[in-house]
Order: C-alpha cells, then structure tokens, then sequence
C-alpha cells in the first residue's frame, strides 16, 4: 500500500489533481461493487449500491467532460495560466461594447476630408473584394518552449465563400524576418488552412503571399503579430 498512497504535498499540477480524481473514483465504485457482491441483507441495498456506483461513473464523466472543454484553460501549469489571467486582465480592463445599442439613426458625418460615412463604408467593403475575402488571423498561448513567450499559430481565414473554402488556393508563403527564418517559409497545408506554427518572444510583422492554382494573380496580405 505504501507504494501507491496519495501524498497531497507532491500534488502541485491540476493534471495531477484529475489523476487523483480518477483514483479516487475506481476506489468508490470498486467499494459499492464490493459492497452489492458480499452483503446479503437487506435484500435492496446490493441493488441501490450498484445503482449508486452507475450515477456516480456517469456524474464523474461529466465533470471531466466540462473540465477538458468549458475550463481547458484553467487545467494549465500555473505559471501559463497566470500569464493568461494577468494578459486577459490587460487586454479587458474597463470593457464596454461600444457598438450596443446601435443608433438606427443614419448620418452623413464627414470623416476625412470630402470623405463621408458611406464613402468610407464603400471603401471597406472594396477591401473584403480585393482579398477575395482572405485574411491572415492567429491565436497564441504562453510558450512551452525554453526562452520564448508565446506559441502562435498564423493561418488564413475566409471571409463568407472564396478561394480558401473552394480549394482555390496552391500555397501560402510566409516572410517573419530572419529572427525566424533566412528564407519564406512554403506552406501547403491546406486542410490546416496554410497554418505555420511558430515561437516567440516578442511581437513581429508577418508577411503572406497566397498563390492560386489557376490564372489568379497572387495576394500579398499582412498581419502585425502580438500577443
């Protein structure tokens, strides 16, 4: 027994905490089942035991289900999720939605110059055309490596139907700065969405040539990468 008791002390991961959660599982059904298959009397206990042990394998389940989706974030090392908290905190502080409620009113309110509203909103839209709908995003972590930040994941993304959801596109060629690499980087990854895994220790400037695989001219687009 001594080889496999729990020593709380050297508990020190939240990993290790559902391992010990699973542990004490097995050990509570094992009691019922034990339990239901030596007791006699009264006649109904053995049943509600079995029973008891069911609810409770169905009850565990879903609470590790809902920690794996709901509260992943939260079963990170400490010192990751910290730096979540405290980057969340940063990026969140004083929110407040300032598109809700929209004014239905409409205004032709001069922005730039001759330029109004609607002419600025035309402006917008020309640029969803010209990329064909096609945007560089990324998401980021802290990094599990050694001397970097974050671990960021670069892809492209469509806006609505377009070459990407089409299969339209050949390749994707990404220029970080030779801090990354000494050359661009070719990524034919299309089920990943021409994704390029990287780490980091400070923000960058990522550039993106999309070549299409037909007579489509090749895009140029860029993304400032922070985290």
């Amino acid at each position: 027994m001594d080889n496999t008791r729990i020593e709380p002390h050297r508990i020190t991961k939240p990993i290790q905490m559902l391992a010990v959660w699973m542990s004490g599982l097995v050990l509570i059904v094992g009691a019922f089942i034990s339990g239901a298959a030596y007791i006699k009397a009264p006649t109904w206990l053995p049943p509600m035991l079995c029973i008891g042990a069911f609810i409770i394998v169905i009850l565990f389940s879903i609470l590790v289900y809902r920690m794996q989706t709901k509260y992943r974030i939260q079963l990170q090392d400490d010192p990751y999720y910290s730096e979540y908290l405290r980057m969340q905190g940063e990026y969140f502080k004083g929110f407040k939605p300032e598109n809700i409620p929209v004014s239905s009113k409409s205004e032709n309110v001069t922005i730039k110059g001759e330029e109004s509203w609607e002419e600025r909103e035309q402006r917008r839209v020309k640029i969803y055309e010209q990329n064909y709908g096609l945007f560089l995003v990324h998401s980021w972590r802290p990094s599990h490596t050694k001397g970097q930040v974050a671990d960021i994941a670069i892809s492209l993304h469509q806006h609505g139907e377009g070459p990407l959801s089409q299969g339209k596109i050949k390749s994707v060629e990404y220029h970080l700065g030779s801090k990354f690499f000494n050359k661009p980087v070719v990524k034919t990854n299309a089920k990943d969405n021409f994704r390029l895994d990287v780490s980091a220790y400070g923000p960058m400037l990522c550039l993106a040539r999309i070549n299409f695989n037909d007579a489509t001219p090749s895009l140029d687009l860029e993304r400032y990468i922070n985290f």
